[in-house]
């Protein structure tokens, strides 16, 4: 997640060395301009994404930042009956209701309990079991990891909670995923990540049984650096701690709790220093007309994680990571700036309207702000817009989310296909 929290609670590095190493529809005013994505080879998906009108998720309202429609993390969706629930995070999960993604409203903070509503959580992703119990996955970032008290640096790790009334209160169930607590870099140049383990999606495999996980390793040792993919048994989800493992070496044979990762897309250049470039923040759900699993991710091109675009991956069998093609670009570093402002691009510069945006900023003097740094385009997902289609699952066309708003619809192309 980044965001800059309040402090609340940690208790993990004393025993080791550190620093070692709402209106939630609008219409789009601009027109976006993207091409066609060139799949990696004819054997291969390709998608097309087009201008379609501008859905702001309801998000969260951060007034010291004049925020209404904070996105800061994946968003995930699940059904109840007619009504489909979302949940947005800033520091803390906030819900929203209503009978389609565009139509959703009755904003309410969750209840996480006495303890963790004090903590940095975000509810990254979410699975509705057939009995009912609405099982999800939390982003926790603890403080007090580099000599101070500070929110960040920060060492992410990942918790597994559910709920029995369709995500308004939950019980935690226990930390599932972490790295070696001992693995961190106090002298990183990030502004966030010391090491740890985050910015994940989970989803259940089609025969039910395990839930795979897909998240960043923000790890001090470069092996070890990327997106990597832990899995939990479906039959432990009740009682999950120590029970997931992590895909390393070729096997799913390392604890999934401060175990080594093999990472899926490994880090090409070093995330602690200047330059860091490595795919990160994956959103993954299942396609129904392709019939595969698909995944698009974040690609940083330092170690702010400034990108310069995104990217898209298919695989056929979660079980096998090895089996994810070559992630291809599908929006390049102009569509991204295109598609999540609210506001024009000229001469290289964002006009916004004052108070909307909270990057580097100069007054205009009519009313805007320039913005001498861009949008992000963090955090991309599919979500399918079909009765019963989530963050999840998805057909052939769903929209393109990137920070919780979407100007593009996107269409997904069998092998082969012709766009229409």
């Amino acid at each position: 997640m980044r965001w800059v929290a309040q402090i609340g609670a940690a208790v993990i590095l004393g025993i080791c060395f550190v620093g070692i190493s709402l209106s939630p529809r609008f219409m789009a005013t601009a027109q976006v301009k993207q091409p066609i994505a060139l799949p990696q080879d004819s054997a291969l998906p390709s998608v097309v994404l087009r201008p379609a009108p501008f859905i702001q998720m309801p998000g969260v309202e951060v007034p010291e930042r004049s925020l209404d429609h904070e996105a800061d993390s994946n968003n995930p969706l699940h059904w109840d009956g007619d009504t489909l629930y979302l949940f947005n995070n800033a520091g803390h999960p906030w819900r929203t209701s209503g009978p389609d993604i565009e139509h959703l409203g009755g904003r309410i903070s969750v209840d996480l309990g006495v303890q963790n509503n004090k903590m940095n959580l975000w509810i990254e992703s979410t699975w509705k079991d057939d009995d009912g119990v609405l099982y999800g996955a939390y982003h926790y970032e603890p403080d007090t990891i580099c000599f101070s008290n500070q929110h960040i640096l920060t060492a992410p790790r990942i918790g597994w909670l559910r709920s029995h009334d369709n995500g308004a209160t939950w019980e935690d169930l226990g930390f599932i995923i972490s790295a070696d607590p001992c693995a961190i870099n106090c002298q990183t140049h990030s502004p966030w990540d010391s090491g740890g383990t985050g910015d994940f999606a989970f989803i259940l495999d089609r025969k039910k049984e395990y839930f795979y996980f897909y998240g960043t390793s923000y790890d001090p040792r470069f092996e070890e650096q990327g997106v990597f993919v832990a899995r939990l048994s479906y039959a432990d989800r009740a009682n999950p701690p120590g029970k997931a493992r992590k895909w390393y070496l070729g096997e799913w044979n390392e604890p999934a709790l401060w175990g080594h990762v093999t990472p899926v897309f490994p880090a090409q250049r070093d995330y602690h220093k200047p330059d860091g470039c490595m795919f990160w923040g994956p959103a993954i759900h299942w396609n129904t007309y392709l019939n595969m699993y698909v995944m698009v991710l974040n690609h940083a091109r330092d170690t702010k994680l400034n990108e310069d675009g995104i990217y898209i991956t298919y695989n056929r069998d979660l079980e096998n990571p090895g089996g994810w093609s070559k992630p291809v670009m599908i929006l390049n570093r102009d569509g991204i700036l295109q598609a999540t402002t609210l506001g024009k691009v000229v001469d290289g510069m964002l006009l916004i309207p004052r108070g909307v945006y909270y990057g580097e900023l100069r007054p205009a003097g009519d009313g805007t702000v320039i913005a001498d740094t861009l949008s992000s385009g963090w955090y991309p997902q599919v979500i399918g817009t079909g009765k019963g289609e989530t963050d999840k699952l998805c057909g052939r066309r769903g929209r393109f989310f990137m920070t919780g708003m979407s100007r593009l619809e996107i269409t997904f192309l069998k092998p082969g296909e012709k766009a229409e």
